[in-house]
């Protein structure tokens, strides 16, 4: 299994070709690598923020930072990792040529680098603390997020005196092979081991990826042609993915469709009138319905429900209605050929029955009279 992090260094054990040992590797058998690059290469330098906007500031580091370097501006890269605690700016500053020269190592290594970092990151950071770890004859030194360095042991340790000259309480952790000497007074208050730096897996501060403006990695051919068939599933993938949801869309409408008929179907069939659209079918229903309830509230109201009560009782008595009056909750009949009244059972439901013969030699004219009984009476 092949990792996808390592120091440049180690680069001999990923060689994929084989022929002669200048033969060129072809882009497809490259390994992509983020790779950890020797930091005795690179310079932190710290500085104000510059007061002109943030858009400018890569035009004015480069000559903010000019009388501090020794080569031409021109052939140096800089890059802004952030600003520290106390608002300084981080500016990491590495040679063009030096980056140049780890790329060719990196590809006659099969090896096609997409970030580099200063390999003193590597370290473990942990806030008042500093950390050294050992690597080629170099000391690797970490005393903050950003801020460290390698050099050779004597000026090393020089450099790690000074910092704990600046502040007493810091904490030093020593990773260094049993052959190194190291100063006694480290020795006595350090937590020492020989661990080795763990470059594989070893975190990354992406901000400070020394692959930035023109040095960013080109994408080639052959790696497009490489990620051509997945871009292509991926585009046949959403294709269909917007034919199903098309497809989705128009059975819905055909079911909404569906069910609106039925809707206004089942609205002519329990009303009458005209059919309205399915989207005023529940307001139309509700306006039947009101005036169904108002309906039967005025059926159930008096005279009329005194004359929807009497219907049975006259069924078939061949009697011929003259006048009819209400007055006082009482409903009067006057009825001319009413002897077959006389004749039946006067029993109405909640009502009480009365006859009387009207004045006159008629002995057939009579007056019916219908009082509602009122609730709790007796019977």
């Amino acid at each position: 299994m092949t990792l996808p992090v390592d120091h440049i260094h180690n680069l001999d054990s990923y060689i994929t070709n084989e022929g002669e040992a200048f033969e060129s590797v072809a882009d497809a058998d490259l390994i992509s690598m983020d790779l950890w690059v020797p930091s005795e290469s690179v310079a932190l330098h710290l500085i104000d923020p510059p007061s002109a906007p943030k858009r400018k500031w890569a035009e004015l580091i480069p000559w903010i930072l000019e009388d501090r370097l020794l080569q031409p501006i021109e052939d140096v890269h800089f890059v802004v990792c952030g600003q520290n605690t106390e608002g300084k700016l981080q500016i990491l500053v590495v040679g063009d040529s030096d980056i140049q020269n780890w790329q060719r190592v990196a590809r006659n290594s099969g090896v096609v680098p997409k970030s580099m970092y200063p390999d003193y990151m590597a370290l473990p950071y942990e806030d008042g603390r500093v950390s050294i770890g050992w690597r080629d004859g170099f000391c690797l030194v970490r005393y903050g997020a950003i801020d460290g360095f390698a050099a050779s042991p004597d000026v090393a340790w020089t450099m790690i005196d000074t910092l704990l000259q600046q502040d007493e309480s810091i904490k030093v952790s020593l990773s260094v092979p049993e052959t190194v000497v190291v100063p006694e007074h480290l020795v006595e208050f350090a937590d020492i081991n020989n661990a080795e730096v763990d470059w594989q897996f070893s975190q990354m501060p992406s901000q400070c990826n020394l692959l930035s403006g023109g040095h960013k990695p080109e994408i080639s051919l052959n790696a497009l042609m490489a990620f051509l068939p997945a871009a292509l599933l991926g585009v046949i993938a959403i294709l269909l993915s917007v034919i199903y949801l098309q497809i989705a869309s128009a059975n819905m409408m055909e079911e909404i469709s569906q069910l609106e008929s039925r809707l206004t179907q089942g609205y002519s069939r329990l009303f009458e009138g005209r059919r309205p659209v399915a989207k005023d079918v529940r307001i139309e229903a509700d306006k039947q319905l009101s005036l169904l309830f108002s309906q039967r509230n005025s059926l159930s109201s008096e005279p009329i429900s005194g004359l929807v009560a009497i219907n049975n009782l006259m069924k078939g008595c061949g009697c011929q209605l003259t006048g009819l009056s209400y007055s006082k909750n009482e409903l009067e009949m006057q009825i001319q050929n009413g002897s077959a009244l006389k004749k039946r059972k006067l029993n109405i439901s909640g009502y009480r029955v009365g006859i009387t013969q009207q004045a006159g030699k008629d002995k057939d004219a009579i007056k019916l009279r219908l009082t509602p009984k009122k609730s709790g009476a007796n019977q």
